[in-house]
C-alpha cells in the first residue's frame, strides 16, 4: 500500500492570497465593534463587471416603490474574522478591487433606495468557522433591541432557531422567497409547517465561496492519462464518478524524494486529510448522501444503513484506504492545496475560496464537481460549507418590518450586481484558466445544496462529524457501518426532538 501517514506537521507552504478588503481595526465589548458605511456615490465596481447582460441586471424585485423608512438605522451583526466573511457586508470605500467596489455600490443603493443607515456591528474574531451566538443569546434573553439583522453561521443559527431567539419570517413583509436570490433548498429543509426562521441565497457570498469542488492538474493528467477523455468531457457525459476517480489514483505514485518510502514528497493520485476533514463533507455532498432525508410528507429518515450509505462507505475505503496512491497528512485546511502546487498530486478537493491559493501554480490547474457516487446518480450534487452564513431576525428587533425590507433589497442588488462581480470576473475570469473550468463552475454552483444534518448539525450530536471520524482512518472505515447503526435510535431520538421544539415555536 502506498498511502501517505506522515504524523509529524510540516510546515505551510507561503501561498499568495487574494485579499479581497483591507481589514479595518477592531475593540472593545466581546470582540464587538461598529463601523458605519460612507455615503458617497461609487462608480468602479460597474465599469468593470461583465458587460453581458445575463438577466440578472434587469431581474426586479417586488418591494414597494415608494418605500422610505426616514434615514432609519439598520444594524447588521456579521462576522468578519476572515476576508471570505468581512466582504459579504464591509466595504468603506471604492479601492478599484472589483468585489470590494460591488460591495461598497450595494451598500450605498441600498441605503439610498431605502433612505436607511446601515451600521455594520463587527466582530473581527468570528470567522466561517466560528458563530456569533453567545452575542446574539445574551442580547435576545436580556429583552435588548441590539441588532435588526443577523448575519450568522448556518451551523450556528438553527440552535438558536429551535431556541426561540429568532423570528418567524413567514409571518413577515417583504422577503420574497421564490425569487432566484434566495436559496430554495436551505428553505426546503428548514421549514416546517409553513414557518422558516432562517434564510440564505446570494447574499451570502460564503454560500459560493464555501461550495465544495475537486481542483486538478491539468498537467500531471495529461501525462498520466495521454489516452483518456478530458475530464471535462468525462464531466458532460456524466461519468465522472467515485469509481472513475479511483481509477485515476490507483496507478499514480512516484518516490519524488528518493527516500524509499511512500511519504510527503511523492508523488500520489489523491489528497486526503488523515483525520477529521471538510473532504469527508465534500466527498458526502457529491454522492448525495443524505444521512438525515426530510421526506415530501414532511417526515425525516435516518439512512445511515440504508444501501446507498453502504456503497458510499464501500467506494471510499477503496479510495482512501486500499493501494489506490491516495496521500494522508495532517494538512487540514486551504495548504492542502500546497500539493497541487509541488506537483505531488493530480487531485485534491476544498471550497471554491481554494482557486485563490493556486494562482502562482506553474501548471495548469481545472476544476470540476465532485464526483457522483456512480452514474446511477442523475445529477453532481455538492454542499456548501455549513459555516456559510444564514440570515435571521432576533426576536427582540422592533422594526422587523425595516429589516426585512433590507435584506430583500439587499439580496435583490447582490443578485444584480455582487454576484456577477465575484462569480463573473473575479472567480472565472480571474481565476480559473480556461474557458471549461468556467463552464464547470457554473455546474458546481447550481448544484449545491444544504442537508438538514448538514443544518441542524448541532442538534443531532453532529453526525457529519462521525462520518469524519469514520474515514479519518482505516481501523475506522472498516466499522463504519457498525457505527453509523449504532447512531440510529439516539439520531432518531433528536430529531424527534427538534420536531417538537420547531412545534413550539411562535
Amino acid at each position: 500500500m502506498k498511502n501517505c501517514t506522515i504524523y509529524t506537521r510540516i510546515a505551510a507552504l507561503l501561498l499568495a492570497l487574494v485579499t479581497l478588503i483591507a481589514f479595518v481595526s477592531c475593540g472593545g465589548g466581546e470582540g464587538v465593534t461598529a463601523d458605519v458605511t460612507t455615503t458617497a456615490a461609487g462608480t468602479a465596481a460597474e465599469t468593470q463587471v461583465q458587460e453581458e447582460d445575463n438577466g440578472r441586471l434587469n431581474a426586479r424585485d417586488n418591494l414597494p416603490d415608494d418605500l422610505d423608512f426616514n434615514g432609519a438605522e439598520v444594524r447588521v451583526l456579521s462576522r468578519t474574522g476572515d476576508p471570505d466573511t468581512l466582504i459579504e457586508f464591509v466595504s468603506e470605500t471604492a479601492t478599484g478591487e472589483v468585489v470590494n467596489d460591488a460591495v461598497y455600490d450595494r451598500n450605498l443603493a441600498v441605503q439610498e433606495r431605502l433612505n436607511v443607515a446601515l451600521t455594520v456591528i463587527r466582530n473581527d474574531s468570528a470567522t466561517r468557522h466560528k458563530t456569533l451566538n453567545d452575542i446574539i443569546r445574551k442580547s435576545v434573553t436580556a429583552g435588548s433591541d441590539d441588532y435588526d439583522v443577523l448575519a450568522n453561521a448556518i451551523y450556528g443559527a438553527a440552535p438558536l432557531t429551535l431556541e426561540g431567539m429568532h423570528l418567524n419570517l413567514a409571518d413577515l413583509p417583504y422577503i420574497d422567497t421564490e425569487q432566484p436570490w434566495w436559496s430554495t433548498p436551505f428553505i426546503d429543509i428548514t421549514e416546517y409547517n409553513g414557518k422558516y426562521y432562517m434564510l440564505t441565497g446570494e447574499l451570502s457570498q460564503t454560500m459560493t465561496s464555501g461550495t465544495y469542488a475537486m481542483f486538478f492538474n491539468k498537467n500531471l493528467f495529461a501525462e498520466y492519462f495521454k489516452n483518456e477523455p478530458s475530464l471535462y468531457e468525462t464531466v458532460s457525459d456524466g461519468e465522472w464518478t467515485l469509481d472513475r476517480l479511483i481509477s485515476y489514483c490507483t496507478p499514480v505514485y512516484e518516490d519524488l524524494n528518493g527516500d524509499g518510502r511512500a511519504n510527503e514528497g511523492d508523488r500520489f493520485g489523491h489528497f486526503f486529510t488523515d483525520k477529521e476533514t471538510l473532504e469527508c463533507d465534500a466527498f458526502t455532498g457529491g454522492a448525495d448522501i443524505r444521512l438525515i432525508e426530510k421526506l415530501p410528507d414532511g417526515s425525516y429518515i435516518y439512512n445511515g444503513t440504508a444501501e446507498r450509505t453502504v456503497t458510499f462507505i464501500e467506494k471510499m475505503n477503496k479510495l482512501l484506504f486500499e493501494d489506490n496512491n491516495t496521500c494522508r497528512t495532517p494538512n487540514n485546511d486551504e495548504t492542502i492545496m500546497a500539493t497541487m502546487l509541488r506537483r505531488e498530486t493530480i487531485f485534491t478537493t476544498w471550497l471554491l475560496t481554494g482557486v485563490n491559493y493556486l494562482r502562482d501554480m506553474d501548471d495548469d490547474y481545472g476544476i470540476i464537481p465532485i464526483p457522483k457516487l456512480d452514474e446511477g446518480q442523475e445529477n453532481y450534487t455538492t454542499f456548501n460549507h455549513d459555516g456559510s452564513t444564514s440570515f435571521a431576525l432576533p426576536a427582540t428587533v422592533t422594526n422587523a418590518e425595516l429589516s426585512c425590507a433590507f435584506l430583500e433589497a439587499s439580496a435583490a442588488e447582490t443578485y444584480r450586481t455582487v454576484t456577477p462581480a465575484y462569480f463573473e470576473t473575479a472567480l472565472k475570469t480571474k481565476y480559473s484558466r480556461d474557458e471549461e473550468s468556467s463552464r464547470m463552475l457554473d455546474m458546481i454552483v447550481a448544484s449545491s445544496y444544504q442537508d438538514f444534518m448538514y443544518v441542524f448539525g448541532q442538534n443531532l450530536g453532529a453526525p457529519i462529524s462521525m462520518l469524519r471520524t469514520i474515514f479519518a482512518n482505516s481501523t475506522n472505515c472498516g466499522k463504519a457501518l457498525s457505527t453509523l447503526a449504532a447512531k440510529e435510535s439516539s439520531i432518531t431520538t433528536m430529531i424527534g426532538t427538534i420536531i417538537t421544539k420547531l412545534d413550539e415555536l411562535k
